[in-house]
């Protein structure tokens, strides 16, 4: 008897689509970026709500907002690994060549913005010795330039800098998950709550600038992980429910908030120490934050993506959230002379005066400097 080949399908299977398409990065980068704005924009009712703690109040509100924003900054990293291991995979570039082409993204709006922003510091910069000890002037300015920032959100173009920096060496790295959990371990192991482990063992971790790149690093890594594996959580995606998804971000949200309440009325941390990113607890919410964004990528393609109506957005948003993130802090300087009442319509009009600040200038400077590509590009316009 003559053994029969199977047939053959002649049609080859089509390749697993991007993690994030284009479009998902323009709305997440953007939204991102507006939510960082408001947070800005309400730091005084927050402020308000851990001096009083008045749960009637609008600080309420805006603590509550505060600890949404959580996901912000995390998902600029998440969105710069992805970014980055999607160009080098399409168009590999030697290291000298990497470090020529990629590096200006981020150092050229570095270094303009902070040329732009050191007026605010000109009193530390005339006491720095730089005459009887030009060593030591240079020691201070540097560690103040490079991990503390002209301006408070300058510490994202900090930390992606190193990342960019050391992105060669680990580019191949990024597509293993045995890496990816390489790089949470450690960062867990150095992230609120863990002092208080450490104090029953009587240690205590050293002091640490907040703008290192290992507190940021696994974000990093998850959008690198996710341009070398598209297919990435495609399982536990068809495993769970809209319900189930939406169930597991409230209770992260919920558990962020809980844990920023103790902190403030039970360890009575300081503001800045309960505050910030680098707790377990954010690091759940954002991966709640991703799985939610996952799951409602087909709904967010028909009803925003390829929405007419929603054009405008990813013409006239989407492409300046950059030049935004970096030039509000002007604008909330001049907020800041006239709207401080804490009242609810303060609370709105600072949100908005900003907002709306912001973005026009965006568009003024980008068709003021329209024969100035290198300067729109320092700027941190688009092309």
């Amino acid at each position: 008897m003559t053994a029969t080949a199977a047939p053959v399908d002649p049609t080859p299977s089509a390749p697993t689509p991007p993690l994030l398409s284009r479009r998902d990065g323009d709305l997440l980068r953007a939204t991102a970026s507006t939510v960082v704005v408001m947070t800005h924009c309400i730091n005084l009712w927050v402020k308000d709500f851990y001096a009083r703690h008045d749960f009637l109040s609008p600080g309420a509100l805006a603590t509550l907002l505060d600890q949404f924003s959580r996901f912000t900054v995390p998902a600029f990293f998440l969105l710069s690994g992805y970014a980055l291991t999607m160009q080098q995979k399409a168009n590999p570039l030697p290291l000298l060549q990497y470090y020529r082409r990629r590096m200006p993204r981020i150092v050229a709006p570095f270094f303009l913005w902070s040329a732009l922003t050191s007026y605010r510091h000109l009193g530390f910069l005339g006491s720095l010795p730089w005459l009887e000890a030009p060593g030591t002037a240079l020691g201070r300015f540097a560690d103040f330039f490079f991990l503390r920032g002209f301006d408070y959100q300058y510490y994202f173009l900090i930390v992606i800098f190193q990342f960019y920096l050391i992105f060669p060496l680990i580019y191949k790295w990024t597509r293993s998950p045995w890496f990816l959990a390489a790089t949470v371990l450690p960062m867990l192991a150095i992230m609120s709550p863990v002092e208080a482990y450490y104090r029953l063992i009587d240690w205590q971790l050293p002091t640490l600038y907040a703008y290192l790149l290992i507190f940021f690093l696994p974000y990093c890594a998850a959008g690198s992980y996710a341009a070398w594996n598209p297919g990435w959580m495609a399982g536990l995606l068809n495993r769970m429910s809209r319900a189930q998804v939406w169930t597991l971000w409230t209770g992260a949200l919920a558990l962020v908030c809980v844990e920023f309440w103790i902190n403030i009325a039970v360890q009575k941390k300081k503001l800045a120490y309960a505050d910030h990113f680098n707790r377990w607890v954010v690091v759940t919410y954002c991966v709640a934050c991703l799985i939610l964004l996952l799951k409602h990528r087909a709904w967010l393609k028909t009803r925003v993506h390829a929405n007419p109506r929603w054009q405008w957005f990813f013409t006239y948003v989407a492409p300046f959230s950059f030049f935004v993130y970096l030039a509000h802090t002007h604008v909330l300087r001049l907020a800041d002379t006239f709207l401080t009442d804490l009242g609810p319509a303060v609370f709105v009009l600072r949100i908005a005066f900003v907002l709306a600040g912001s973005y026009a200038l965006a568009h003024a400077a980008n068709r003021a400097l329209k024969n100035f590509p290198k300067i729109r590009f320092a700027l941190g316009l688009p092309k």
